[in-house]
């Protein structure tokens, strides 16, 4: 069944009137008819199946058959902090990220990142970022759309960790691993964990430095080199299933 974000005044009459793109959508692309059923997400966690009464050029109408919360979102939120990478790469860490259950992105500009000045940060399309993150929550059936943060650098996401966070920062050549943690979250869940993920090359000493005094705790990912991307969504899988929430 096709899912759809939509505003959440959409669903608060009857019939349901769907207009603009997704109407366009239904009706030229989808070609949905009458008796058609999908599923329309108000981003509040419930998730309301429709059927279509009518269809016509620039608005579909339909009614509601029923409404569910889906049990998709994990318990523990997890917060990727992701560095800059090639357009196409980190546009992938999105898309997948979202599907594994990132509940929200933090892009990341680090010193050895091929992205690190703010010019090339203002060329970079969050718009395109907010369209992959939707499409790719409305495919693996999120009830949520994650949370899209500002660019920062890694000062500024450092500085603006909440004082009793749950923090890690990939480091190679650490001894503690996240099979070491494991014990210790089994005991007491974490109710959020953020994740510092560096560019090829790693993160600097100095960022490394930054993080250890802000209370961010660095691991290690074993003794392979990962790309950025592949490191981000490696960690993110591991988390998520130490605390039963993959």
């Amino acid at each position: 069944m096709h899912r759809f974000f939509v505003p959440p005044e959409w669903l608060q009459h009857e019939p349901i009137v769907l207009t603009g793109p997704l109407a366009h959508q239904l009706g030229r692309v989808l070609r949905v008819k009458p008796g058609d059923h999908i599923t329309l997400l108000d981003n509040t966690g419930w998730a309301y199946e429709i059927e279509i009464t009518r269809v016509t050029g620039d608005q579909t109408l339909a009614r509601l058959v029923s409404k569910a919360q889906p049990r998709t979102e994990p318990m523990t939120r997890l917060i990727l902090y992701q560095a800059l990478t090639r357009e196409k790469k980190f546009d992938w860490a999105l898309q997948k990220g979202v599907e594994l259950g990132v509940a929200a992105f933090a892009p990341l500009l680090t010193e050895r990142g091929l992205l690190n000045r703010a010019e090339q940060v203002r060329e970079l399309k969050s718009e395109r970022w907010g369209r992959i993150v939707t499409e790719a929550a409305e495919q693996s059936g999120r009830a949520r759309l994650p949370e899209l943060w500002p660019v920062q650098t890694v000062a500024e996401a450092c500085a603006a960790l909440p004082p009793s966070a749950t923090a890690l920062i990939a480091c190679p050549g650490e001894s503690l691993t996240l099979h070491d943690l494991e014990y210790t979250w089994r005991r007491s869940l974490p109710r959020e964990v953020r994740l510092l993920i560096g560019p090829e090359g790693g993160f600097t000493a100095v960022e490394v430095a930054l993080a250890r005094r802000a209370g961010v705790t660095p691991i290690s990912l074993g003794p392979r080199t990962l790309r950025t991307e592949t490191a981000g969504l490696a960690t993110a899988a591991i988390v998520l299933y130490i605390l039963d929430n993959l």
